[in-house]
């Protein structure tokens, strides 16, 4: 059976890709805090910083947690917009190049699958 997508709906891509990315931002999120609160309390941040401090010569260096969080955030929420904008984007141009080439064909078997009674 040949069945030709010719359109996809923007609003429906907008309101899934919001979905998409806001999830993948949060499961983000979760697994940062956690790598973060682990590496703290191993003593990883403390290591890094004595580190970087040794290693340029500076007098104190310290990763200040909240000012990264909230960056991060900031920062994962512009690229959920961008990411839904560059989806919507592409949608409406597929749109627009499915009316002038007819869309994608797609090739879908149907097969029966006979099951016998089980014993």
């Amino acid at each position: 059976m040949r069945r030709v997508v010719r359109r996809v709906d923007p609003w429906s891509v907008l309101k899934f890709s919001m979905l998409f990315y806001a999830c993948m931002l949060l499961v983000g999120m979760v697994a940062g805090v956690l790598l973060w609160a682990a590496a703290s309390t191993t003593g990883v941040i403390d290591n890094v910083e004595r580190f970087i401090k040794e290693l340029f010569a500076l007098e104190s260096f310290a990763f200040n947690g909240a000012l990264l969080l909230e960056s991060t955030v900031i920062g994962g929420l512009v690229l959920v917009l961008l990411g839904t904008g560059a989806n919507v984007l592409m949608a409406v141009l597929y749109n627009l190049t499915a009316d002038v080439v007819g869309g994608v064909e797609i090739t879908v078997l149907e097969e029966e699958t006979a099951r016998g009674p089980l014993v």
